[in-house]
This record gives C-alpha cells, structure tokens and sequence, in this order.
C-alpha cells in the first residue's frame, strides 16, 4: 500500500473498533445505509456517488458485501484494494485498482489512519467495506494534506476490499521437507521465527546457491513479478541474526512504534526495469513454502562487504503494482 502509506502513516493513533451505523433515513434511494452508492462488484474498480448535503460527522461503515474468509484482528498484515474520494468534490486522490496490484499494511495498530484501524478490524475477508471517515479520523489532526487535495475538513469516503490477512502467528499449510539440501540446521515451528545453526567455519558462496525448500506450500506457484506477503529472518555465516520481521519496529518521523509484524516488500523478478534480484529462484514455488535463500554480497554503511542467508515464509502473492 506504497501511496495510501506514504500519505496516512503519521495520523493513525486508533486502534479500537468504533465503527458506526447510521439511519436509513439519511440516505434514501440507492444511496444505502450511510449514503453512499458503489457500483462494480468486489475485486472491480468502484464508482461512488453520495447523498446531498453535508456527510456525517460520525465515522460510518457499510458492509456491502460481505466475505466468508477470516475476521480482521488487531496487528493483522491486511492485504486489500481501495479507493479513496472526497466528499466535498467527489475527487478520488488514490486508488489501487488502477495499479493493477492490492497493498498491504499493518491494521490496527497505528500504521494507517485512525478510520482505517478503527472499522476494518472484525471485518471478514472477502468483504467490500465502505467506509465515511470524518476529518479528525483522517487527515484532519495534520492540517490535511495539500498534494493530495485534501483539507483539515475534509471527511473522506473509502471502499476497501478485503484480499486477506497474514500475522507472525499465521501457520504455514505446508509440509517440512526431512532432508533438504543445506548444511544449515534450521529448527521452529511453522507458525514461529525460525532458529539456525551454522556449523563452524562455514563460509559464504562465491556466488549464492539456489534457493532451497524447507516446507513445501500447497497454494499456488509464485509467479515471475510476483510481490510477495512474507516473513523472514536474516543470518550471517556465522549464525548471528541480522533482521527479523518478527522483531517490533521502533517509532520513527513517519510512523509510531509497530510490532512485528509481515511485510509486502518482496519481490520476485524482474523488476520495473528488468532487473534480477534475490528472490528471483523462488518463481514456480508454491506459496505456503519456507525457503532459504543464500543473498548476493552486500556492503554495509562503512563499506564493509557483507554475507547474508536468509529463511522466508511465503504467506501470499499478488501481481507487483503498476509503477
């Protein structure tokens, strides 16, 4: 969810779920039960018109379709496509749709605005979500936002459908494999962070190996391009771990404090351009799978060459977005 991110992450402080109703008799005609009409079906680009006069000062949400999939918890990763759109205007300032691709983003737990964490969580994928957020539950604490065409007054109409839901507690649906081809000792459960053992004195590959399988997935096969929802954590030779999206993420200028959680930046190749990368060995694997894949040498901030392996969890794949 690069752009819906780039502009919401600052503003998000709720995290409980306050989402409201609204009398019918505000809406009348098509305009369904807090005023606002969509056309297209769920996983289609909407259409959205309102109600005349002035929107509610509540936030608002209509489920107009809903999902037979898994609810929407607190801290879930949530994969999803959006539409967002101004009251006032009618102006729609950022989509998903025409990407070609859903985002990703923690729910929940201050990585998006307050009317995002407030209403999706205890939804259930599967669902079209409409949402009307008022100003103080949008962008209206940071003064709006002027590129996007927003004020502080501004009350904001989103429709979100929801793709699915991925945690660091979600289990693989995969099957370990007993005698994969490593000489790393990798041990935990399939809904845990992975451990590592690296015998003594190993070293790194000139050049990295091909990935290789740890638990075989049952989803479908990653395809070229592919942008994976995944989890992973990143060793040294000599065992030492280096990263983990299992670890909390401190509070920065752009976004508050965040537990650990999945993350969406995974590619598989090629890139935008062309370009190979890391991950390209793991196109035609089925998603579900833990790999571990040996990464390219790397320097760090003082020039230092690097070398890293690391352990992922597949949880999802989805077609790159449109740049």
């Amino acid at each position: 969810m690069r752009k819906l991110l780039s502009l919401v992450a600052v503003l998000a402080l709720g995290t409980s779920l306050a989402a409201c109703g609204s009398d019918d008799s505000k809406a009348g005609g098509d305009f369904g039960k807090i005023g606002i009409k969509v056309t297209e079906e769920f996983g289609k680009k909407p259409t959205v018109t309102h109600k005349e006069g002035e929107p509610d000062k509540a936030l608002l949400t209509e489920v107009v379709k809903e999902g037979d999939g898994p609810e929407v918890k607190k801290g879930d990763y949530l994969t999803a496509n959006y539409l967002g759109q101004i009251w006032r205007d009618g102006k729609v300032f950022d989509n998903s749709y025409d990407r070609g691709a859903p985002s990703s983003f923690p729910i929940g737990v201050g990585g998006v605005i307050k009317g995002w964490d407030e209403a999706l969580v205890g939804k259930k994928v599967g669902s079209r979500v409409v949402l009307s957020i008022p100003a103080d539950k949008g962008y209206g604490p940071a003064g709006g936002n002027e590129k996007a065409g927003i004020t502080k007054d501004d009350t904001l109409i989103f429709v979100v459908d929801l793709f699915g839901t991925a945690s660091n507690s979600t289990k693989l649906d995969a099957d370990p494999v007993a005698s994969a081809a490593t000489p790393f000792k990798v041990t935990g459960a399939l809904d845990a962070e992975p451990k590592v053992t690296v015998p003594a004195g190993t070293k790194a590959p000139a050049k990295p190996n091909k990935p290789v399988v740890l638990a075989t997935g049952k989803g479908k096969p990653i395809a070229k391009g592919d942008q994976l929802i995944g989890r992973y954590v990143v060793f040294d030779y000599t065992g030492k771990k280096q990263a983990s999206t299992w670890d909390p993420q401190p509070a920065s200028q752009q976004a508050p404090a965040q537990p650990g959680s999945p993350t969406e930046k995974l590619q598989v190749g090629p890139g935008p351009k062309g370009e190979t990368g890391a991950l390209d060995g793991l196109a035609g694997m089925p998603v579900g799978s833990r790999v571990l894949v040996e990464l390219p040498p790397a320097k760090d901030a003082k020039g230092k060459v690097t070398n890293a392996f690391a352990v992922i969890d597949v949880l999802n794949a989805f077609p790159a977005p449109k740049q």
